[in-house]
């Protein structure tokens, strides 16, 4: 009776044990995902400057070092001005400023400036630099306060907050940095 009751014991132990581990594996996998998500915003241009307003925005990214892949349909781009904001998503339909403004005012388009060896169409993979691109919800003035958050599924929010230059006179004026 003793042996049968000490198995029984050993069996709850066991299990218990391997419980334990699989969750302790699983919220470890689920931290690092949280944690090692993350891209690095290069540049943020202003487009379309010529008449003193800037109409397009340009974001120029890549993945922080030992990041995991991002799917641009697991991002949100949200864009917030002096007296409007607005959230983009990933429209892979869409290749030109344009097409965004006049069919899809609230969506973003993606052009790789550069293709890692890990490339893959709709997402920023290890090497790639990609330019995530929009409309502005309106003119975007001379010294206009400029709030970017890029956020994505899973992982950490990259925030930009900064000022349109001052004097606003090309086809492409730097926002940041």
């Amino acid at each position: 009776a003793m042996i049968i009751v000490a198995a029984i014991a050993a069996s709850v132990l066991i299990s218990t044990t391997t419980s334990l581990q699989n969750k302790a594996l699983e919220t470890g996998t689920a931290t690092k995902d949280e944690v090692g998500t993350s891209l690095t915003v290069l540049q943020v241009f202003g487009e379309d400057g010529t008449n003193g307003v800037l109409e397009n925005i340009t974001v120029t990214t890549k993945l922080k070092a030992g990041s995991e892949p991002i799917r641009f349909g697991d991002l949100l781009v949200s864009l917030g001005l002096e007296n409007v904001s607005e959230d983009y998503t990933y429209n892979d339909s869409l290749s030109n400023f344009t097409d965004a403004a006049n069919n899809d005012a609230d969506a973003f388009f993606v052009n790789y400036s550069i293709q890692g060896s890990n490339y893959q169409d709709g997402f920023l993979s290890t090497g790639d630099v990609a330019k995530i691109k929009f409309p502005a919800p309106r003119e975007i003035g001379e010294s206009e306060s400029f709030n970017l958050d890029i956020v994505p599924k899973v992982g950490l929010k990259n925030s930009v907050e900064t000022q349109t230059p001052t004097l606003i006179l090309n086809e492409r004026e730097p926002i940041f940095p």
